[in-house]
Parts: C-alpha cells; sequence; structure tokens
C-alpha cells in the first residue's frame, strides 16, 4: 500500500543529516551576577539568521576586529561558512539570550585548526552592548578547554594592536603576545594548551 499525498504531507521531516555530528552535549547555561542566564552552545547549521543578525548590529569598530578587515562583506557565502562547521577542524560556540521567545546571538566564539600542525587559530566577539561583563574569558575559557580536550597543541590568535581589552586578557590567560612580521597594526597571541590547567564553569 503506497501513502497518498496527503499522508506523506504528516510525515515528519527526516532531521538534516549535519544533526548526526551536532554535539548537543556540549551546551550549558551560565547565570551572571544580575541573575540572569545565557545559554552556550555549539553553533548549528541553521543558525545563519542569528549569526547574521548579530554580526549586522556589531559596532563598527567591534565588526572590525571580529574581521580585521573594514572590506569584508556580510554575504550568505560567508554567514554559511560561519554556520556550516564540522566541529572538528572547525568548532564555533554561540552564547545567546531569549528575548520575546527569540533567541539572539550576544557571543560566538570560534577555532579553525590546521591539520598539518595541528594548531588552532582562535577568535571571539561580543555583541557591545555585552562586552565588559566577563562573558570573553568565560567564553575563550570554554575554546580553550575543548580545543585541549580535542588534542589540539597550540591556540593562536592574531588581534589588533589597538585591542587593548583582547591583549589584556589573552595575557591574564596566559598567552604570548608577539608582533606579526610585516604588519605593526596586529598582534600574534599564542597558547600552549598541553597543560592546561582552567577553571571550569
Amino acid at each position: 500500500m503506497t501513502p497518498d499525498h496527503h499522508t506523506l504531507a504528516r510525515l515528519p521531516d527526516r532531521p538534516p543529516h549535519w544533526l548526526e555530528s551536532y554535539p548537543a552535549h556540549l551546551s550549558r547555561t551560565w547565570t551572571l551576577a544580575s541573575g540572569e542566564s545565557l545559554r552556550v552552545r555549539p553553533v548549528r547549521h541553521d543558525d545563519s539568521e542569528l549569526e547574521e543578525a548579530f554580526v549586522r548590529a556589531l559596532s563598527l569598530e567591534s565588526r572590525y576586529q571580529r574581521m580585521l578587515s573594514g572590506g569584508t562583506k556580510v554575504t550568505p557565502e560567508w554567514i554559511d561558512s560561519m554556520t556550516h562547521i564540522d566541529y572538528q577542524r572547525h568548532m564555533a560556540f554561540a552564547v545567546s539570550t531569549t528575548l520575546d521567545g527569540v533567541e539572539q546571538f550576544v557571543g560566538v566564539g570560534r577555532y579553525v585548526v590546521d591539520p598539518p600542525t595541528n594548531i588552532a587559530d582562535i577568535a571571539l566577539v561580543l555583541a557591545d552592548a555585552w562586552q565588559r561583563k566577563g562573558l570573553g574569558r568565560r567564553l575563550l575559557e570554554i575554546l580553550l578547554e575543548h580545543a585541549a580536550g580535542a588534542g589540539i597543541r597550540v591556540a593562536i590568535g592574531v588581534v589588533l594592536a589597538t585591542n587593548v581589552a583582547m591583549l589584556r586578557l589573552a595575557r591574564s590567560m596566559g598567552f604570548t603576545v608577539h608582533p606579526e612580521p610585516g604588519d605593526a597594526t596586529v598582534l600574534r597571541i599564542a597558547r600552549n594548551l598541553n597543560a592546561l590547567n582552567i577553571q571550569h564553569h
């Protein structure tokens, strides 16, 4: 017996194949000193709208610090590259709040691994209204913790020389800071993860 079209229409859609590898167990809740709760979870392939809204709401300064280029355009292809990740070579965590029942990103941290060297290039950005609340440290801790657990040996990053807050955070978390050869506008940060010892949240 073949089901008719009306029956087929009532059948639930099969979950997309990427959900099979989605690490939902890594999701957690943060409670701020104010009592407000934030959700921290791996970025999903269907987060394109949330990611785009988050990036477009950033100030020009925050967007520049995130992309290290004033000319980077927020195209559908770029958004896809930020959300369609494999959770191994490319890992990203989003910090989100819920406003009137709608989830909104307030921070995103990610790393991309170079397989030959097993070095992770790490980056994070917070929405302007959520900066200076300690979220950057907690998000960076999660990224380093996960990278170390995945066997990554070194985390590196490129930071604008004018991004004093990020450089201060990096130094306080054991990163070394070095000049970038040929580019005085940025500095390179690096942290060995072999002996990672950070507080879990």
